[in-house]
């Protein structure tokens, strides 16, 4: 009884996570509104659908993958051990996502910079929002990892706090995932490099093999929510 209790709350926790997965995964397809579909003509149109294509293709493998998950619980509801050890992998998983680990892989490497106009907060976030509508894994700013609880403000100009901390420009913003939909929303019509150079700033970027990113190192509280 004991084991089939362990079983049906780690089943709630796996489906609650791959669920949040499959909303950012889903949030990412919108990167196709900033593209004004209306003027584009036939090829541009037909590069488009591909990309749609292959996210749609991403989306219904992770879907085979939440299924996969589910079954795998069932099929270990007889052991506590065999539990346990499914339990152990999705908390390190957790882990990564939350960004309580260090993580690498393939990603970029964006810097923006002041030039005629100082960077903003919201510039910052505006790039953050882009990255994650393009499915990044995993953000950091000047080596600070970004999570669900990251503030970033203005104190004065040329002087930006972000999560307590000082941060000034240049400022350097690493994102892991698919490099081909990480560049996409920085040279999509109206995305991050139009948006920089139109308001005055500078930003270059470099598709990287492997991009490291630090675990984040506060503790994350939830005072209020049950």
């Amino acid at each position: 009884m004991k084991g089939k209790i362990i079983m049906l709350l780690t089943i709630g926790i796996i489906c609650i996570l791959l669920t949040g997965v499959m909303f950012v995964q889903f949030k990412s397809v919108q990167v196709i509104e900033k593209s004004g579909i209306e003027s584009m003509n036939n090829s541009e149109l037909r590069t488009e659908y591909t990309e749609i294509k292959a996210k749609s293709d991403e989306i219904k493998e992770a879907l085979e993958e939440t299924q996969k998950s589910i079954e795998e619980y069932q099929n270990q509801s007889t052991s506590i051990q065999g539990t346990m050890d499914l339990l152990k992998a999705d908390i390190k998983q957790a882990n990564c996502d939350i960004g309580y680990t260090n993580v690498k892989g393939p990603g970029i490497e964006i810097v923006i910079s002041d030039s005629d106009k100082s960077v903003a907060y919201y510039d910052l976030l505006f790039a953050i929002n882009e990255l994650k509508y393009a499915g990044a894994e995993a953000i950091s700013i000047n080596d600070r990892r970004i999570v669900n609880t990251t503030f970033i403000s203005n104190i004065q100009e040329n002087f930006l706090i972000m999560d307590g901390q000082r941060i000034t420009s240049p400022y350097t913003i690493k994102a892991i995932g698919d490099t081909k939909y990480l560049e996409s929303v920085i040279n999509i019509r109206g995305g991050l490099k139009d948006y920089i150079e139109n308001n005055g700033m500078t930003v270059t970027y470099e598709i990287k093999d492997e991009v490291h990113i630090k675990k984040y190192e506060d503790l994350i509280e939830i005072n209020y929510g049950e």
